[in-house]
């Protein structure tokens, strides 16, 4: 059954890769109508995020908001295979222009590491392969459940040269040794973590459980943070874009710092809102460290505004 899911994977990836982007684009606009009116746990997920973040937004814009969000969401999930497949020289040329280079080479050349803030927007894994090119990167991840998506992983995140390593007492041993020996490490770092290791700060206004390990990184290191992605442009191209941290982020205050990490993630959000994975449970864990229900319709309005205001 492994070599079955295995084979089935590597044709799927292949045939994607393949697809010019004109077919892509009418998959994606099938499948963007198919996830909004079957009214399922994508859309439900996408609909409440939206109605966190964007409250003073009309609900009639938020609606093509989480459509296009959805729309985006398959031509992502189609355009992954050509980030693994592809030939890197090839993939280099995808990328057609690159904003804020100076912010990120000031963030290099400080002599004391580099983390590199990937938040899940645009593509998020083509921005960590051009980096790995010219860089030595380690980057942490989540071991998958199904062995064979792990294999795939990391035989394809790693062809550039970076090294992957686990989240874990070993992969975290792994970043502080990079860091410390002047290397780039890339987080993602608008994952939800588990609660001992997060903290609850404002996102796009809403307490949100944050993690500390970026803020962690950089007072056991000195590193300095810079943020990326890789945003997609009309014609399928794309554009590698680098942002500062808000200054904050270096406070020693643990509050303070988290809470400047968001507001760095907010700032690339709000680049190109639609790119970002707002199919992703962010807001799952309550300050009363309940889970919300996102498939439940909120009462009175809104359930979230009270939160908000608590």
């Amino acid at each position: 059954m492994q070599v079955l899911l295995k084979w089935l994977c590597l044709a799927l990836l292949h045939i994607f890769a393949a697809l010019p982007h004109p077919i892509k684009k009418i998959i994606a606009t099938v499948s963007e109508w198919l996830l909004y009116y079957a009214n399922g746990r994508i859309r439900k997920i996408t609909e409440r995020n939206l109605a966190i973040c964007f409250q003073n937004v009309p609900e009639e814009a938020r609606t093509q908001l989480a459509r296009r969000s959805m729309f985006e969401l398959s031509f992502g999930v189609l355009d992954l295979a050509r980030c693994w497949i592809w030939k890197l020289q090839d993939l280099e040329q995808e990328v057609t222009g690159v904003v804020g280079s100076a912010h990120f080479r000031a963030a290099v050349t400080n002599g004391r590491g580099t983390l590199v803030l990937l938040p899940h927007l645009g593509s998020w894994e083509l921005a960590n392969l051009i980096l790995s090119k010219d860089h030595t990167i380690t980057t942490l991840y989540r071991e998958p459940k199904t062995a064979v998506i792990g294999d795939l992983i990391r035989r394809y995140r790693q062809r550039s040269g970076a090294k992957l390593v686990p989240i874990g007492t070993p992969g975290l041993r792994a970043v502080l040794e990079a860091l410390r020996s002047n290397e780039m490490v890339t987080l993602l770092p608008d994952q939800v973590p588990p609660r001992q290791f997060g903290k609850f700060a404002p996102f796009f206004g809403e307490p949100t459980l944050t993690m500390t390990l970026a803020t962690n990184l950089i007072q056991r290191t000195g590193a300095k943070a810079v943020c990326a992605y890789c945003k997609r442009l009309p014609r399928g191209k794309y554009e590698l874009v680098f942002l500062p941290v808000d200054d904050a982020i270096y406070d020693p205050e643990c509050s303070v710092a988290v809470a400047a990490l968001n507001r760095s993630i907010e700032r690339c959000v709000l680049d190109c809102v639609e790119q970002y994975q707002w199919a992703y449970k962010r807001f799952k864990i309550l300050p009363n460290l309940q889970k919300r229900n996102y498939l439940e319709t909120p009462v009175s309005g809104n359930e979230d505004v009270g939160h908000r205001q608590a």
